[in-house]
C-alpha cells in the first residue's frame, strides 16, 4: 500500500513539473511584461542583442526584423560599421521590420 501512495505521489509531481516548466519559460523577460527588465533587442526572432553600445551588423544589407525591448532607441544603418547616418530608428518598446545592414542603440 506504501508503494503505491509512493508511486502515486511520484506520479503527481512529475505531472507538475511537465505542466509548470512549459508555463515558466513562456512567460516574458525583456522589459515588455512583467520581465527582469534587461535592456534587450531581438534580431528575427532568434538573436537577441543585450549590449546596445556595440555595433551589430548583419553579413549583408536587407529586410531586418527588430523587436526593441529596452527604452532606447535603436538605429539602424546601411553600412556594414554603424557610420554614416541612420537610415531608420526603431522606437524604444516598438517592433518593425526595416532594410538596413548594422544597427547600434542611440
Amino acid at each position: 500500500m506504501t508503494f503505491v501512495l509512493r508511486s502515486a505521489a511520484s506520479a503527481l509531481a512529475i505531472a507538475a513539473v511537465s505542466i509548470a516548466a512549459p508555463t515558466a519559460s513562456a512567460l516574458p523577460t525583456g522589459s515588455f511584461g512583467a520581465g527582469d527588465g534587461r535592456q534587450v533587442v531581438i534580431v528575427d526572432g532568434t538573436l537577441e542583442l543585450s549590449d546596445l553600445n556595440s555595433c551589430w551588423a548583419s553579413g549583408f544589407p536587407r529586410d531586418i526584423r527588430f523587436e526593441n525591448r529596452s527604452s532606447r532607441n535603436l538605429l539602424v544603418f546601411g553600412s556594414k560599421d554603424c557610420t554614416g547616418e541612420p537610415i531608420a530608428t526603431v522606437p524604444a518598446n516598438t517592433s518593425g521590420t526595416y532594410y538596413g545592414w548594422s544597427a547600434i542603440g542611440a
